[in-house]
């Protein structure tokens, strides 16, 4: 197994020298979040570390757990003790960042969700559309460049970049294969999870797309809601709100932290 790649900073450390952990979501690998995490340590000026969870990227060969915290206690031991971390969860992966802090929170620091959902404040036609999961579905017996053409078109907004994007995920589909029961796995997993009543720590940020096309941004907003924390909107981002919009993200980072 391949250890998770960092993303170190050339610039003179801020007084938060917190690294920053990013967690993916359902079917997706750490090479998909793109020039996010680069980004990320160039303007927050510290370290980036992106692991991938079992089933997916360089666990591909992996059971992926039938739930969310057996699948947090196996990022937790590839790891080990790090220290308070900024965590920041994308979907699926905002749900295992959720349990780190519940279960752990003096390993937390910051807690950032971005398009995520809980089964206990949305309705399951809200946590994924069905027309989406229909899509979905279907590619899977697709060629993989015309499935991930698929999955590009439900979860991004920014098209620009389009061919590239579809070749790249392409080769990692065939480099780093995800299997048809991982992906049922993690499904599994995303559909049972639970979120606590209240905000597992109080420095949590919410944001969301108002242009997904695979959960609803409704849910995102029931969560800020129901926790009491601090909830931001991007006007036309989809679902992979750090590829649309990387900048936007960042800065509302850096906005949550002066604030505090």
């Amino acid at each position: 197994m391949n250890k998770p790649p960092e993303y170190p900073t050339e610039q003179p450390a801020t007084q938060d020298t917190r690294p920053w952990l990013l967690l993916r979501g359902l079917a997706r690998e750490q090479r998909h979040w793109g020039e996010f995490p680069k980004l990320l340590a160039e303007r927050m000026r510290a370290r980036v570390i992106c692991p991938d969870t079992p089933g997916n990227g360089y666990r591909c060969q992996e059971h992926s757990p039938l739930n969310i915290r057996d699948t947090l206690e196996a990022v937790r031991r590839e790891l080990g003790n790090r220290g308070p971390l900024n965590l920041l969860g994308l979907s699926m992966g905002g749900m295992i960042a959720t349990e780190w802090t519940r279960l752990y929170p003096q390993e937390v620091n910051t807690l950032v969700l971005i398009n995520s959902s809980f089964g206990n404040f949305s309705p399951p036609w809200q946590r994924l559309r069905p027309r989406a999961l229909g899509r979905v579905l279907a590619s899977l017996t697709r060629p993989t460049l015309e499935r991930e053409g698929v999955v590009f078109d439900l979860i991004c907004q920014r098209s620009g970049d389009r061919r590239d994007s579809v070749a790249e995920w392409a080769k990692y589909a065939v480099e780093q294969p995800l299997s048809r029961a991982n992906f049922a796995r993690q499904l599994t997993a995303a559909s049972r999870y639970r979120g606590p009543a209240k905000a597992p720590l109080p420095t949590t940020l919410i944001l969301s797309g108002l242009g997904d096309r695979l959960v609803n941004p409704a849910c995102s907003a029931a969560i800020a809601r129901r926790w009491g924390v601090d909830f931001d909107s991007h006007p036309w981002a989809g679902h992979d709100l750090p590829h649309d919009d990387p900048q936007w993200v960042i800065q509302r980072l850096q906005v949550s932290l002066q604030d505090r």
